[in-house]
């Protein structure tokens, strides 16, 4: 559009010019050029200049419809009237021919002399341009461009002026348009933006509350698990212990020996002490052997490098319970008979990936329809969201691959 006002702009100025300089031939080749006392004379003079050109620039100015094209004594009074400005002021020729061209202009306009301000403008810079308000014979009002230039003799004395007048009123309506629009683009993006920083700021106390939540969660899970260690499983053992020394039945004491052994795996399963006390690599080695003799799925586990160092708590229970979560997953929906977990350090990530070999991703994974991976899977990205990583599960064909890769430092 910016295009199209520039390429109109552009001929607009192009016709001006050679409009203007029509009515500069045409107003220097008439006789009253030197004598202006009288423009009802001055018109009958038009016979005494040559019939060819007088014809000839006659027939131009009179077919041009679309712009008004007049000339004026020095004082500003007009003198020609071609059919375009009949037709863009209202005045036939014999209305206005005589007339001060300031009939044309707004009152206010008129009391602070700004038309005979254009004359002096035009005279002194030898040429003048503007746009305004005009007004019509009718009363009613249009947007004007205007274009005045002086006219010399031969000898540089001041003879008039010719005045060049085009309605511009659709064109500034459609600007005023594209300014209303541009307005309410603003306004709409300005409102677009607010919501954004909206989102983000609610995005960012949900995942401070998120982040929370899953820390209260570890937190409730430590818990549990020592008072299922410390309180019910020492009971347990008393029980055990008790039955022995009184010869009680053997089968309730195999009964009792494997409630400990529940609880116990139990509380281990909801937090392995291990994972506190030696690391990350002792835990799953616990984890991932009592998976596979429970499951019958052979797993492999491989670590890299092979000395692999402490890393903080947050980021190894968040390890932990992707490769947990995974396997889980695995055992339950999989339908596989084996299994790969590998951890793999680098500088400054650490990337977690858990694969199957089994039956794979449900056929609505891959189509365009959302897919909803379940609450554990929700829960894995949200944990490693915290750490500022990105958890992804694809088909890996055959089975599934779930891949988390967390930043070391945030």
């Amino acid at each position: 559009m910016c295009h199209l006002a520039l390429e109109c702009s552009s001929t607009l100025k192009y016709v001006n010019f050679c409009i203007v300089a029509v009515g500069i031939y045409l107003y220097r080749a008439l006789p009253w050029r030197t004598q202006l006392s009288d423009p009802h004379a001055a018109l009958e003079g038009i016979g005494d200049v040559t019939s060819g050109q007088s014809n000839l620039f006659r027939l131009l100015v009179e077919s041009i419809k679309d712009y008004a094209i007049f000339v004026l004594d020095p004082e500003g009074n007009i003198l020609t009237w071609n059919p375009g400005a009949q037709a863009l002021k209202g005045y036939t020729k014999d209305e206005i021919v005589g007339k001060h061209f300031s009939k044309f202009y707004l009152p206010e306009a008129v009391q602070s002399g700004w038309p005979t301000r254009e004359l002096a403008l035009a005279q002194k810079e030898g040429r003048f341009s503007d746009e305004g308000w005009r007004v019509r014979k009718d009363g009613s009002t249009f947007w004007a461009s205007v274009t005045i230039t002086p006219l010399r003799a031969e000898d540089g004395t001041l003879t008039g002026f010719a005045k060049i007048t085009q309605d511009l009123t659709e064109r500034r309506h459609g600007e005023e348009q594209i300014q209303a629009l541009n307005r309410e683009l603003r306004q709409r993006v300005s409102q677009l933006d607010e919501a954004r920083r909206v989102i983000e700021l609610r995005t960012v106390e949900l995942q401070k509350l998120s982040g929370q939540l899953l820390h209260v969660q570890d937190e409730e899970r430590r818990r549990i698990a020592r008072d299922l260690h410390d309180d019910l499983g020492q009971q347990l053992s008393a029980l055990s212990m008790l039955l022995t020394k009184q010869g009680g039945s053997k089968e309730i004491s195999e009964i009792v020996n494997s409630a400990s052994a529940s609880v116990r795996n139990l509380s281990y399963l909801l937090h392995p002490p291990l994972l506190d006390e030696t690391g990350l690599r002792a835990a799953l080695d616990w984890y991932i052997e009592g998976l596979a003799k429970r499951s019958g799925i052979q797993i492999s586990l491989i670590i890299k490098p092979p000395i692999f160092p402490r890393l903080t708590r947050e980021i190894e229970t968040t390890i932990f319970r992707i490769i947990q979560e995974g396997l889980t997953n695995v055992y339950r929906h999989a339908a596989t008979e084996s299994a790969r977990v590998e951890i793999e350090k680098q500088s400054e990530w650490v990337t977690v990936r858990v694969r199957d070999y089994g039956k794979g991703l449900p056929p609505e994974a891959n189509s365009l329809t959302p897919f909803k991976t379940g609450v554990g899977i929700s829960g894995m990205r949200e944990r490693v969201r915290q750490f500022g990583g990105d958890l992804t599960v694809t088909s890996a064909e055959p089975g599934t691959l779930v891949e988390a890769k967390i930043p070391l430092f945030r």
